[in-house]
């Protein structure tokens, strides 16, 4: 019977170092010693126990493993409640040290200085992985309790994934049919012309690319389907200048590293090119050309609605719908700026916006001063435009480098990328972040404070977010209002694209915009850099008020601290949201599988 999964190739786990100390010896007894202990409370049911593990202001934050759910609770008291009310169903037993992952070691996390320790568990039906920060106790130092624990379900008994270092037996396809190969049983696979799939996927991003690798791997019948021509286009169609923010090394993706003669930083068309390659290399099933038209459920089964690539429409009842669009695949955000209805030129959202070329020695306005507003205004300028900026808000800015301050467990040295993966999920408990986010936040800006002088100096409207959070809490929370900057920042800074505040525009006007002083400026073109809209207004077009008003918005946080809808259950039985950077989508897509397929096994009480 499987018992463990493959989370990553076994040439990615931490390889041992120099021998162990004798101070290294004995922090992995006192971190065993409290996995047993640990283990005892949970398999007695003793509730004194659990709470003594724990100190006073700990947290436990838990990915399906023990609620079917995810969440998390603060407080020694209430992690001892939830503990007790779910061990009758779940039965979690044989809590040991992860044999492939890093010994126990103090390291600073959070702003605290921990013991993490990574662990492995079974379930009545699954299995999973841990993580743990113990701190010394005020009472007793040499006395280890937990500050923050993670749990996740990683797989299901029986149905895997499969243990680390096995392959599937035989050649992948039944040989007794001598008329077919290989390829022959692919084709037919992904055609889905006698059957439909368990689990529909809507989206052929990173989200539902991911989402669909692990629910395949855990043996679920699953099909993404894709507006676009071909894999990778809601990449390669984006504006050309486009690169990634987050360094190659924090983006892998799941099963299939990036090669080592990858750049530090993706540029758009290498991973649009890479999407392709891994889809084919994971053996999904995908359809391009593919419009998802809506659908309704009804008895445990979703009647859905696809336009496909030659144009005939097709019902299909999956028991399970995952949206996986994302911000680039929404609405775009159109606001009602005042006048722009008179304006005679172009104007395109950043959506459908290609390349600075089209607007060469042009005078152009960007209505917008986030990501995509800089990273427009930078093409524009490389390509000869004449370039303004319109804020409306003030915005986060931080320089490329500074902003690798914000995930040090990417960054350090030799930190394999599973250990890093569980070392976000743990940190992702809403009060310990804003915390944590307030010390980085006022650590980055003295450091980027060189530019963020010029920048206000320019005239740009600069914040540190809510309660000095940062950028990264705005990502969480609105999914814009910041800047990481690759270039664009200097030249503003230096003048060579100018800023212009809304609350010194009048109004738009047929060639331009008419300014409260009196003045005008003429433009020839406007770029919208406006963001989306919340993908609620997707629901709503695709299944009606009724589901839409059921679900809610997505993303943000909701009132347990976790991003609304995502990852998890909703309230609309069948359907999932995934959302979020390549990196956390990687690391909850394993949770969120295991659920489906719990679910489509009736494991789910």
């Amino acid at each position: 019977m499987n018992t463990r999964p493959e989370t990553r190739d076994a040439s990615s786990h931490f390889e041992p170092g120099p021998p162990v100390t004798e101070e290294e010896e004995q922090l992995k007894q006192r971190a065993e010693a409290w996995l047993q202990a640990f283990d005892d409370a949970l398999v007695s049911h003793d509730q004194a126990a659990i709470r003594s593990l724990f100190e006073e202001d700990s947290h436990w934050r838990d990915l399906a493993a023990f609620t079917w759910n995810v969440g998390s609770v603060s407080g020694a008291g209430e992690i001892e409640a939830l503990f007790s009310r779910r061990l009758d169903e779940i039965k979690p037993a044989n809590i040991r040290l992860a044999p492939h992952l890093r010994a126990p070691r103090w390291v600073a996390r959070s702003g605290r200085r921990v013991c993490e320790v990574y662990f492995l568990f079974d379930t009545a039906v699954g299995f999973g992985t841990g993580v743990v920060r113990l701190v010394p106790s005020a009472e007793d130092r040499d006395d280890l309790r937990a500050w923050i624990l993670l749990t996740r379900l990683d797989g299901l008994k029986g149905f895997g994934p499969p243990e680390p270092g096995t392959r599937p037996a035989g050649v992948g396809y039944d040989r007794h049919d001598t008329t077919k190969n290989w390829a022959d049983h692919r084709r037919d696979q992904q055609a889905f012309a006698d059957r439909d799939p368990e689990v529909l996927v809507v989206g052929g991003g990173h989200a539902g690319v991911f989402s669909a690798v692990h629910l395949t791997r855990l043996g679920v019948d699953t099909l993404i389907i894709d507006r676009f021509p071909r894999i990778g286009d809601n990449w390669r169609t984006r504006y050309r200048s486009l690169a990634l923010h987050n360094k190659t090394d924090m983006v892998h993706f799941p099963l299939m590293p990036f090669p080592a003669n990858f750049p530090e930083y993706l540029p758009k068309d290498l991973l649009a090119n890479w999407f392709e390659s891994y889809v084919q290399s994971m053996q999904l099933n995908f359809w391009t050309s593919t419009e998802f038209l809506g659908g309704s459920f009804d008895d445990g089964r979703w009647s859905v609605r696809i336009r496909c690539a030659d144009g005939s429409e097709r019902v299909m009842h999956p028991r399970h719908v995952v949206i996986a669009t994302g911000g680039v695949g929404g609405t775009p955000n159109v606001p009602n700026l005042p006048g722009i209805k008179e304006f005679t030129g172009p104007v395109v959202h950043t959506k459908e916006f290609q390349s600075g070329a089209d607007y060469a020695h042009q005078n152009v306005l960007v209505v917008g001063v986030g990501t995509s507003g800089h990273d427009v205004a930078f093409d524009l300028h490389q390509h000869g435009a004449t370039v303004s900026m319109l804020q409306r808000n003030p915005t986060t800015v931080i320089n490329l480098e500074t902003s690798n301050m914000s995930y040090p467990q990417f960054t350090e040295p030799n930190m394999p990328l599973e250990e890093a993966d569980l070392v976000s999920l743990s940190s992702f408990i809403l009060p310990v972040m804003r915390e944590s986010f307030k010390q980085l936040t006022a650590t980055t800006t003295a450091v980027d404070q060189p530019l963020l002088d010029r920048l206000e100096a320019a005239g740009m409207q600069l914040d540190n977010g809510e309660g000095g959070t940062g950028w990264m809490m705005k990502f969480y929370e609105r999914g814009g209002g910041y800047y990481i900057n690759v270039g664009c920042s200097e030249l503003v800074a230096e003048g060579a694209i100018s800023v212009i505040q809304s609350t010194d525009v009048d109004t738009f006007t047929s060639d331009g915009l008419q300014l409260t002083d009196g003045t005008s400026r003429p433009y020839d073109a406007i770029v919208l850099a406006t963001g989306y809209q919340n993908q609620q207004v997707e629901v709503r077009r695709f299944f009606g008020d009724e589901i839409a008003d059921r679900v809610g918005p997505i993303s943000g946080f909701d009132e347990g601290g976790e991003l609304r809808n995502a990852y998890k259950p909703t309230r609309q039985p069948g359907l999932w949201f995934v959302v979020s950077g390549i990196a956390a989508v990687r690391a909850h897509t394993v949770h969120l599988a295991a659920l489906i397929k719990a679910d489509l096994e009736g494991l789910i009480s």
